[in-house]
């Protein structure tokens, strides 16, 4: 895992763990960290139609967010290429069931239907993470996957401290998960479009700013860059990210505008960040309000200055935490449900 990386994207996801035990898994997921989604199995089948179901009526996000391009109707398949549409990041929001998306699986390797592995090898998603639980006889067993690539991690079942361990282990693998699912995305963005995203210095600055600030999820936007943040109440935030480059744009457009002296000098200085969200993005002469669209500027020296703005309960998102489905809601909706899924 590159810790100097921020993922594009990163929102709580969905653990699945599979035992045939029946009453394990109930008394285990009591253990389990409250702010975590979970799904119970004890028939491993049944846990991977549920994880192919999912899956095939709702892609991860980073396949949703490539499509097919091509310049010119007609032209060979070689010479197809994909085409990363940044707005269905920010996009991804609106889709109540994006917490559903299964980052990481638990399975015990000793069960009658199917052991663990030939469970893992079923596995279609190979981005998934995946935990073998074992006993002491089955160790070497799991060393082997393990060396093999086939398990990310293995624990004893039975070891005291087990569910601690295993909670560290599940947000471990969910951050390695959205690291590596971001890669393609990374790749995909035009050199210089977003330098601060593989920039150890801004990695972190944003992740202590999300630990400040309860960000439970976070989508890359550009047009300025930066990110959306979510509290678990679906509570909005914007992080403004701009470099000298785009400070010097933004002082040369105004100026051009006929901007007021005072704007002038803020932006000149670096002491603000502008955000004219209402206008395209830069300083129009009919922005009389402009002192509202100027926010103190925070300096990130990594690999270049960045001078970044952080905007709680920002305007251009006025009304959003109504219309989106929340962390908590989801949260909520899942312990109405049944915690062992039943078999169909």
């Amino acid at each position: 895992m590159d810790d100097a990386r921020t993922p594009p994207y990163r929102f709580p996801t969905t653990t699945v763990i599979v035992d045939d035990n029946a009453d394990f898994l109930t008394n285990f997921s009591l253990e389990l960290q409250e702010k975590q989604a979970y799904r119970l199995f004890d028939l491993p089948r049944e846990a991977l139609r549920f994880l192919e179901r999912s899956e095939a009526a709702m892609p991860p996000l980073f396949q949703r967010c490539f499509s097919p391009h091509r310049e010119a109707v007609g032209w060979p398949m070689r010479d197809h290429y994909l085409r990363l549409d940044i707005s269905s990041l920010e996009g991804e929001i609106r889709n109540p069931d994006r917490f559903g998306e299964v980052s990481v699986v638990i399975v015990d390797y000793a069960m009658p239907e199917m052991n663990g592995l030939e469970f893992c090898e079923q596995l279609q998603n190979e981005q998934v993470k995946k935990v073998l639980f074992t006993g002491v006889g089955d160790e070497k067993v799991a060393v082997q996957a393990f060396n093999d690539g086939l398990i990310d991690r293995f624990l004893r079942k039975h070891e005291p401290n087990v569910a601690q361990t295993l909670n560290r282990t599940i947000a471990e693998l969910e951050t390695r998960y959205f690291q590596e699912v971001g890669n393609l995305i990374h790749q995909s963005l035009r050199k210089g479009e977003a330098e601060f995203l593989d920039d150890a210095a801004f990695a972190a600055y944003f992740s202590d700013l999300c630990r400040r600030r309860s960000v439970s999820e976070y989508y890359f936007v550009a047009e300025p860059n930066g990110f959306l943040m979510l509290d678990a109440e679906a509570t909005p935030s914007r992080l403004v990210v701009m470099t000298e480059e785009d400070m010097q744009a933004h002082w040369e457009i105004a100026s051009d505008q006929g901007c007021p002296r005072a704007l002038s000098e803020a932006i000149s200085r670096r002491s603000a960040v502008p955000y004219f969200w209402r206008s395209g993005g830069y300083y129009r002469p009919h922005c009389v309000d402009w002192e509202d669209f100027l926010f103190p500027a925070d300096v990130i020296e990594g690999r270049q200055r960045y001078y970044v703005a952080y905007l709680d309960g920002p305007d251009a998102y006025r009304g959003l935490r109504d219309s989106v489905v929340s962390y908590r809601e989801y949260l909520k909706r899942l312990d109405a449900g049944p915690a062992l899924l039943p078999a169909n």
